[in-house]
């Protein structure tokens, strides 16, 4: 009679209980993950502080205060104009797109060929789509209170990891294996710089997509200018995804002007693509998280899909982490 591999079992049975636990409390962890985020980018100012004897519990509130005065201030002034121009928009959207198709001309003829036609989107379908992303957010935490109550739990989380960061790194060491944690010491330091580097940068970098395109479609004179510099900025921190959907809604915006404007727009859209790739990505973000374009599209999407906007924030510091565990365990051993 064949005995069974007791061993292996109970190591499945852990793997499938541990996999099991993970599914039922993803959210939970995605909060905790976006905190380790938040610390990673507020650890090198801390470290900072402590050179000049600032204990990191006051250099965290510093961030924080800082941080909301910052966006405090940018609501000030901006989000009058932003209100304004973002109601004209979806006001003027379906208007704007009939005149899109007069500039086409007679493409549908060609599209009817193939079984498709050019939609005709009204101002509501811009708003649902926006309802079903922020839906999806919100669907993560719980509704509005819950986003509420786990956005304070990240700034609170994010703190005690700041201010406690290497007694908690020798408190995760302890729970592994003795050959273990020789290796694992040294991941804890390169993924909480890649992440804190890679977040910093890429805010700075969107920052300034932002700021060169709100000037450069007022200097052109695109209608909505402004709103789409901001939304650049904002989209912008989400790689690949946002700068396309603010260069579709500029040059849509040109396109009903003339399509000697809509060519400028595109022009100035792909020269601070350039911009963005040349100087600030190099200069700002540093080196590259090392992932294949299809890999940040294909994380980004699941990232939508599980989490909303939250998921799309933390896709790429996320698989980033990860393939730094899988480079420096797997793939360089294997390579040397």
């Amino acid at each position: 009679m064949t005995r069974l591999p007791w061993p292996l079992v109970f190591q499945l049975v852990a793997v499938a209980a541990a996999v099991w636990l993970l599914t039922i409390t993803w959210a939970v962890w995605l909060l905790a993950f976006t905190a380790l985020i938040v610390a990673a980018a507020i650890l090198p100012a801390a470290r900072m502080g402590e050179r000049y004897r600032v204990p990191r519990g006051i250099t965290v509130v510093v961030v924080y205060l800082v941080s909301a005065g910052v966006l405090a201030l940018m609501a000030r002034l901006l989000w009058p104009a932003l209100s304004e121009q973002w109601q004209q928009f979806v006001t003027q959207l379906p208007r704007l797109l009939d005149n899109v198709r007069g500039w086409l001309g007679n493409l549908d003829v060609y599209l009817e060929q193939w079984g498709a036609s050019l939609p005709s989107p009204k101002s509501g379908n811009v708003e649902g789509l926006l309802g079903a992303l922020v839906q999806n957010t919100l669907r993560v935490t719980a509704g509005v209170v819950g986003a509420v109550v786990g956005f304070l739990a990240i700034l609170v989380i994010a703190a005690y990891i700041v201010v406690d960061a290497e007694r908690l790194g020798r408190g995760v060491l302890e729970l592994l294996p003795p050959k273990q944690r020789p290796a694992a010491a040294q991941l804890g330091e390169p993924i909480m710089r890649r992440i804190g580097s890679y977040v910093l940068g890429q805010i700075a970098a969107s920052l300034c997509v932002g700021l060169v395109l709100a000037v450069g479609l007022s200097l052109l004179g695109v209608r909505y200018a402004l709103l789409i510099g901001a939304l650049a900025a904002v989209l912008n921190v989400v790689p690949f995804v946002g700068s396309w959907i603010a260069a579709l809604l500029g040059i849509l915006s040109a396109l009903n002007e003339s399509p000697a404007l809509a060519v400028g727009t595109a022009l100035l859209f792909w020269g601070t693509n350039v911009f963005e790739g040349k100087v600030l990505v190099p200069q700002l973000v540093g080196r590259a998280t090392g992932l294949h374009p299809l890999a940040v599209l294909l994380a980004l999407f699941i990232g939508v899909h599980l989490a909303g906007l939250i998921g799309a924030l933390v896709a790429v510091p996320f698989l980033a982490a990860v393939w730094e565990i899988v480079r420096t365990l797997y793939v360089t051993p294997r390579r040397s």
